[in-house]
């Protein structure tokens, strides 16, 4: 583990190319497997039926800093600028890692435009593709939303863009691509998500650079290695990376996790623990939901609705 304040693009760049320190044992990931087969599906056989639970980032670390607030997570996903700048400056990193523009703040604007181009070019089209999820949020905002919305996409593309020497790697690195999921056997769907801003290769090992927002806290490491972790239960062991390095660009903080058993078991300690909160938080929601119906006219108990029978705490 190493950590360092405010580094530069030659110092990171290095740290996430060096050869592997920690080796990983077949048995262990193994052991490992087994291990999240026989307590992640018990816990999801808790889950209210009908329900499924999604564990990314976001949900790891409100189990971890703010379980109380995983039963208040309520409706769907509202855009904003601060939630759409990762994918459009994702994008426009992409254009200035092939060549096609040198400068964020110009690849950022042509990123908007073109999204704005795929709306129009979606109501002619048949069987293509779907314009970008943030395309028709951003095409409703007036001028001064659009500014905000360019701007913080300029300043998180920027950070990414000069965080790295782009040439010295093998081959060009893969700039975001898609997310990582597990979905881990059972009755009730769990699904375990993950996902990297920066994927390359390093001495013939997949590395990836992970971005966050404000500083690390104490968890950072499982945090790290949860991203390697999904890939080992979805793709085997060829697939895990030989680390995950994580920048806080607001704290000017690197963190480097060497993947090995140790990180892993880490990181899987979080995930179950994760999963136990919010199996917890879904079923006392739907008591308290479902209410009044728990008893009926004469007071005796019902069947609880919520799993068709008693549920203990998680």
């Amino acid at each position: 583990m190493i950590g360092f304040a405010l580094p530069s693009s030659a110092a990171l760049t290095e740290l996430l190319l060096e050869p592997a320190r920690v080796r990983l044992e077949t048995a262990e990931l193994s052991g490992l497997r087994i291990r999240l087969l026989g307590e992640l599906p018990r816990l999801a056989e808790k889950l209210p039926p009908g329900e499924r639970l999604q564990l990314g980032t976001y949900e790891l670390l409100l189990a971890r800093r703010h379980p109380e607030g995983c039963g208040l997570v309520r409706g769907g996903f509202v855009p904003s600028p601060v939630r759409a700048r990762r994918a459009i400056g994702l994008l426009a990193v992409e254009r200035c890692v092939r060549g096609r523009v040198s400068a964020p703040q110009t690849a950022v604007a042509e990123v908007l435009a073109s999204g704005i181009e795929e709306l129009a070019d979606d109501a002619l089209r048949v069987g293509g593709g779907r314009p970008r999820w943030w395309a028709r949020w951003y095409a409703s905002l007036g001028p001064g939303g659009r500014a905000i919305v360019q701007a913080e996409a300029a300043t998180w593309a920027t950070q990414l863009w000069t965080a790295l020497e782009w040439h010295r790697f093998e081959r060009p690195p893969v700039v975001g691509g898609r997310d990582d999921y597990w979905d881990c056997p059972g009755r009730r769907r769990l699904l375990v998500r993950s996902r990297a801003e920066v994927r390359a290769l390093a001495h013939g090992r997949s590395v990836l650079l992970v971005v966050g927002s404000g500083c690390p806290g104490p968890g950072w490491r499982a945090e790290l290695a949860n991203r390697a972790l999904v890939l080992a239960m979805a793709r085997g062991e060829r697939s895990v990376p030989a680390r995950v390095v994580g920048l806080w660009p607001a704290s000017g903080t690197v963190r480097t996790c060497e993947v090995g058993i140790d990180a892993l078991s880490e990181a899987a300690d979080e995930l179950v623990s994760a999963a136990a909160v919010w199996v917890e938080a879904r079923v006392r929601a739907r008591r308290e939901e479902a209410g009044a119906q728990l008893r009926g006219p004469s007071g005796s108990p019902l069947v609880d609705p919520v799993v068709g029978s008693r549920v203990d705490a998680a």
